[in-house]
């Protein structure tokens, strides 16, 4: 998962961008998603999930999609995903 805010007046490319990566992603086989918060209007949240096939996660999912929405963003942030943090004990 990753949040960002592209730079004003880039929203169209970075509209481009995120279709290409959403496009390449589920060629890939992974379930990817983005979503604008509704409080603060220019921040996107680019979610991914998966991969959808057995085997399919040592691939990179995506090109150079990332590095362009980066270089389009005022703010970049990729977020480190729930599953890797611990929620709640493990019944034993």
């Amino acid at each position: 998962m990753l949040i960002f805010e592209p730079q004003p007046g880039r929203h169209a490319e970075a509209g481009e961008v995120m279709r290409a990566a959403l496009a390449r992603a589920g060629q890939a086989g992974w379930r990817c998603w983005a979503y604008r918060n509704e409080l603060r209007a220019d921040e996107i949240t680019l979610f991914l999930e998966g991969p959808a096939a057995e085997g399919g996660g040592d691939a990179p999912v995506f090109g150079d999609e990332i590095a362009r929405l980066k270089s389009l963003a005022a703010r970049f942030e990729p977020v480190r995903s729930l599953i890797e943090y611990p929620l709640e004990e493990q019944a034993t």
